[in-house]
């Protein structure tokens, strides 16, 4: 390990605050309010939720925050530092900047807002190391377990049999989340054997649908005067994914967007619809814009999902996976390539620490 984060005893870590410091413990982190500096002590571990480092660049802190912890972490009138806890000693982040603070109302022991309505207090501070952390540091700072990841068994149904595909596609990337009430795809209409399958497939999870651009659930269909249905949308609006409910395995149209129509029918679409959603709304992401080249050295180790390109992020968009892990490339007209990785477990992200270029962000 390098140096410069070799770890150090409690009496050096402290020493930067200065005398006669205040400690103020909260959960898995220590606030130390010195005369020279701020501190902020983590215990190791991986939190995705909670108070931990999240990455080589960011750590997080959540609510309850004591008075004068706040009072610091939203001014910059003294050093900032972090420090995590591990059984050797303290490894020492070095500087830390603000970059999100969130405010909100504050909350009483019970749950219940006050109990001074209409004041704010912070709820959440999403702090960047100054130095980005080399990962040897960073897995022994946030120690990251192994799980059992989902199998890529489902890739033997393509080209296919898309809809196989998609139904063992969900049952393992989402094996996780308990189903729900199969309401929000119980149509009250005819629809194409796609389309339902998808619904069934989902189960009433909400996730199925997606968290970036959506599927619509039944009863969101939305009826167009040509006699086309929207059953899905981009997440700002900008454009609608459309079918003709009369066929079989119908083409998805759009409206609003630089194509007409997808190259893959419904029912090879809506699988490739899931794994864009895996790339870049997982729990555990990547994301970069790189050369033709460097995508290309980053994704030969995986394998290439069997059906022909998307047309959106970027024209083309073609996906490949690893278990439990799936990378979309979007290609766009300048010969810039936009790398999109995610994973339902952190662990899984761990194969792409070093493709050959630096991530924007990378959760692994």
């Amino acid at each position: 390990m390098t140096e410069r984060w070799s770890v150090v005893k409690e009496s050096e870590a402290l020493s930067y605050a200065g005398t006669q410091a205040q400690t103020l413990p909260a959960e898995n982190v220590t606030y130390v309010i010195g005369p020279s500096a701020t501190l902020v002590i983590l215990q190791a571990g991986d939190r995705p939720d909670g108070n931990a480092v999240q990455n080589v660049d960011v750590l997080t802190l959540h609510e309850p925050f004591p008075e004068a912890a706040e009072a610091r972490l939203t001014g910059f009138d003294l050093p900032l530092l972090g420090f995590v806890r591990v059984s050797e000693g303290y490894v020492p982040l070095g500087e830390l900047r603000h970059v999100v603070s969130h405010c909100g109302p504050l909350y009483v022991p019970d749950g219940s807002p006050g109990p001074f309505r209409g004041q704010n207090g912070l709820s959440f501070c999403r702090l960047s190391i100054a130095d980005s952390l080399p990962f040897d540091v960073l897995d022994q700072v946030r120690p990251t377990l192994q799980h059992p990841l989902p199998s890529l068994d489902w890739l033997g149904f393509l080209p296919h049999d898309p809809i196989a595909g998609l139904r063992d596609f969900v049952a393992g990337w989402y094996a996780d989340i308990p189903t729900g009430d199969d309401e929000l795809g119980d149509p009250d209409r005819p629809l194409p054997e796609p389309l339902l399958a998808f619904y069934r497939a989902a189960a009433g999870r909400r996730e199925v649908f997606g968290l970036h651009n959506r599927i619509h659930t039944a009863d969101e269909l939305e009826d167009e005067d040509d006699g086309l249905v929207e059953f899905g949308s981009e997440n700002q609006g900008v454009f609608g994914m459309l079918l003709d409910p009369t066929e079989v395995d119908p083409t998805v149209q759009y409206s609003g967007l630089h194509a007409e129509h997808e190259r893959e029918p419904l029912s090879a679409f809506l699988l490739q619809f899931l794994l864009c959603e895996a790339s870049y709304s997982s729990p555990f992401c990547g994301f970069a814009t790189v050369t033709a080249d460097q995508a290309r050295r980053m994704v030969e180790p995986l394998h290439q999902v069997p059906l022909r390109p998307l047309r959106w992020p970027g024209d083309p968009t073609r996906h490949y996976v690893a278990p439990g892990l799936v990378v979309a490339t979007a290609t766009y007209d300048d010969g810039s390539v936009e790398v999109y990785a995610g994973s339902r477990h952190r662990s899984a992200l761990r194969p792409l620490r070093n493709p050959g270029f630096a991530w924007d962000q990378f959760g692994g």
